[in-house]
């Protein structure tokens, strides 16, 4: 089994998803745009081979 590997700026969005920020605080902790915040959370859920924001959120619920 592989490993998945997250960039740093991904790794902080799921950090940060995971202690309940919305993507407007995401963008403002991390000082980014929104949309790169969506990309970010787009990348991240295709590494995962996660489908749709649910299984995302069941994810960062898993996790945390």
């Amino acid at each position: 089994m592989s490993k998945i590997q997250l960039t740093l700026r991904e790794f902080l969005v799921v950090q940060l998803a995971q202690q309940g920020c919305s993507n407007k605080e995401i963008t403002q902790q991390l000082n980014i745009q929104e949309s790169t915040v969506k990309s970010h959370r787009k990348n991240i859920m295709k590494k995962l081979g996660l489908k749709g924001k649910t299984e995302f959120i069941k994810y960062l619920l898993r996790k945390y």
